[in-house]
Order: C-alpha cells, then structure tokens, then sequence
C-alpha cells in the first residue's frame, strides 16, 4: 500500500475511534415547531409535558422582544419574568385512575368493607415525595338520599354534565323543586323534568332528602416498601361526612425517596358493620383498585427570564439552571409568569411530548401547547447514535428489498467511484 493510501486509512481510524468518545447533548425534540400564534401572558401559563431524559438543564422559549419601553421603564429581555419547573403527577396517565371525571361501566364497586377484609394493591412510585394515595369511595347514600330537593331562592342553580367542571346544560331558576337522585363529588345529582340527569352544586340547595343510612367507623391504610414486612406509614380517614361517588386521598409524611420504587398498601374498615360501610371503586377486568399516588410540590428550577441568552435565529430566549435531576421518565411543568410587563410567547398545534395543552389564566380557551424546548445534561454516545442508524438501516433494508438493492447500488456505486477517484490520483502522484 502506498504511503498516500496508509495515511488515508490512520486517518480515518483516528476519526472512527473521536467519534465513538464523543457525545452530543439531549434536547426535548429535535427542532422547536412553528409557531401558530401568541398567546399574551399578564399573570402565567403552564404546559405541562413528558421528559425521557435525566439533568434538566435549560429551556428555550419563543416569545417577542419589546420593540419600546415606557418612560422610566428598565430595558429587559423578560420584564422581569419568571420560570419554575415542577413534577406533574397529576396528569400523569399512567395509573388507573388516569381521568378524573371518568367512571367508565365497565368498572364497579368491591362491595362493603368490613372487618376482615383487606384491599391490597402493588405500584411502581414514579416521583419522589410521595405523600398520600387517592382512592374512589362509595357511601351507599350516607351523605344524601333521593327524592324531591328544593333549591335557594337567592340564586339560579346552574346544572352541568359533570360535577365541578362539567359543560353547563341550563340553568333553574331559584326556589324550584328538582329531583335529586344521588350525589358525586360533592355535587348533587339531579334528574331534570325532560329526563337529563345532570350536577348541581350543593351550595344552591336549601333543602335536601335526607341521608338513607349512616356508617360507621374509619378506613385504615398501611403502606409497605415492596417486599418488606413492616409498614412504612400509614393513615386513617373517618368515613362519617364522606360523599358519596368521591375521590379521597389519604395523606401521610412525605417520602422523599420514593422515585422509582415500587410500594404495597391495604386498606381495611375498622369498626363498620353489614349496612353501615363503604365501598372503594376498582377494575374488575385488571383486578385493581382504580387510585392515584400523590407527591409534595416540590420546585424543582426557577430562573429569571432576564438572565436568559436571545437567539435572533430561531427567535427563542435560553434561561439555563443547574442540572435537575431526576427528570427521566416523569411528567414535568413548565410555568411562565409574568412581572413587570406582559410577555408574548407563542403557541402551536403541534403540542410537547405528551401531547397535553396549555393551561393559561389569561386565555382558557387554547388547547395548543408552548413552542419551546428543553435542553439535558444527559449526553448521548455518537458511537450509539452511529449503531442506531445502522440497525434501523438494516430493518429498513430486509423489510423492503426493493428499497435494499436500489440502497446497495447506489453505496456500491459510490464507493466505487470513491476508490477509482482514491486510485488514479495516486498513479498520478507516481508519475509526477
């Protein structure tokens, strides 16, 4: 081999072995998307989203620049701005109690508790800070019963599809009668005169029928690190002035290392009787009881928009902070405020991974999400993207042949060109 060619061939193996010692950064996407159109932040919005990777360390955020200041007023890229990032368990989807205001029939109620029974549930913590479980209960109608309820006559009661946040289906003039058929959440349900069942709040009542039977006792649960016999803590709620068809939470000392680890509870009625106890809501087709963990806040970043780095080209400000950590495999929550001034940041349909909206005080009726960015201190192995590309390129291959031979002929061609190209520059060197 001629001199020329070995220096050729060292090169390229000193590039090789560079490339498989060096990483690239994470970022939440590839690209920031387009812009659909801006949204005018003068308290805060959030945007809530799915982080795979671990060390949060900056966030790119498109917003517009202020081309004027107010007499007095301190230039600034943010007026004085903030971002906080926070743990989003709660629009974490992935247990069984994943919607709220979902009570699907295919689901039901475990039937009365009573001493003796014990209600046991494994799950896998994904946050740390747990701090209580979240559970359906049923009072078998302790807290209302059924018939006619008459509503104040200081106030229109407004009906809605579902309790709290439901769509408004009318609304009642105060001082009605309406029958009242059961309650959810608080909220009483009611069936109208043209057979719409629908949620009134309980405030609106004056008067109601009164409850069909009285419970007793109190619920007890006891949580245990998986595979460990002793409890690690537990909690009592009392089931007198429970609604009926409710979410209640049992709360307990927070425990700061709870990410990534997997937890026992139960739960069992003390001092109830046949007729005088609840029930808990649960999955029969999986076999599990239908609850959501719940994790203390925690502020996991906060960075002043001003001390952020402006990117004319992409039309983006950087705020950087130390890495967060953990941020792998957990539902995170950006928060803009605003201070001094109002910000303009932009939205897109094209919403974060996650696929969840925005939520803007300013402006409800939005479901698109924040255009912006997220950057990681977890670095990526060009080596492994180089590997990635080349069994990806291989499936691609054998599942189309036809696509595999044109591939295989094109690269033969170039690289054949490539070596006649390397060879006759070489045989000229020799004559000169």
């Amino acid at each position: 081999m001629r001199p020329r060619g070995l220096r050729w061939l060292l090169v390229m193996a000193w590039f090789a072995l560079w490339s498989l010692g060096c990483r690239v950064p994470q970022t939440l996407v590839a690209t920031v998307p387009e812009s659909t159109s801006t949204l005018t932040v003068r308290t805060q919005v959030e945007q809530p989203f799915y982080s795979a990777r671990d060390g949060l360390t900056a966030v790119r955020l498109r917003l517009n620049l202020p081309d004027n200041f107010a007499p007095g007023e301190r230039p600034s890229l943010g007026g004085g701005g903030t971002i906080r990032i926070v743990y989003a368990p709660e629009v974490d989807p992935r247990y069984p109690d994943s919607d709220f205001y979902a009570w699907p029939a295919s689901q039901g109620w475990l039937g009365e508790l009573l001493p003796g029974r014990v209600i046991s549930q494994t799950f896998l913590s994904r946050y740390p800070n747990l701090d209580g479980i979240t559970v359906r209960v049923g009072t078998y109608g302790a807290d209302i019963g059924t018939g006619i309820g008459r509503l104040r006559e200081d106030v229109s009661a407004i009906v809605r599809e579902a309790p709290i946040a439901g769509r408004e289906i009318t609304t009642l003039p105060g001082g009605g009668a309406v029958e009242v058929i059961g309650s959810r959440e608080s909220w009483v349900r009611v069936r109208l005169a043209d057979g719409r069942v629908g949620y009134i709040d309980r405030a609106s009542f004056a008067d109601l029928p009164a409850p069909t039977r009285e419970n007793w006792g109190e619920l007890l649960l006891r949580l245990y690190r998986e595979g460990e016999e002793a409890p690690l803590r537990e909690a009592r709620l009392r089931v007198q002035g429970l609604s009926d068809e409710s979410h209640v939470t049992f709360r307990f000392a927070p425990i700061a290392d709870s990410y990534r680890t997997s937890y026992r509870f139960t739960i069992e009625a003390v001092g109830s009787a046949p007729g005088h106890a609840v029930t808990l809501w649960s999955d029969p087709a999986t076999e599990t009881l239908v609850f959501r963990p719940t994790y203390a806040s925690q502020v996991l970043a906060e960075a002043a928009l001003d001390a952020g780095r402006w990117s004319g080209v992409e039309g983006t400000l950087e705020v950087r902070f130390a890495p967060v950590q953990p941020t792998r495999d957990v539902y995170l929550r950006l928060i803009v405020e605003a201070k001094e001034r109002p910000l303009i940041v932009h939205w897109s349909m094209v919403r974060p991974p996650g696929n969840l909206p925005l939520a803007s005080r300013d402006d409800p009726g939005i479901w698109g999400g924040l255009v912006f960015n997220a950057r990681y201190s977890e670095t990526v192995p060009v080596g492994w993207l180089v590997r990635t590309v080349f069994v990806r390129s291989t499936r691609a291959i054998f599942s189309d042949p036809v696509l595999g031979i044109g591939y295989m002929f094109v690269t033969s061609g170039a690289l054949g060109l490539l070596a006649w190209s390397w060879r006759k520059r070489g045989r000229r060197a020799v004559v000169s």
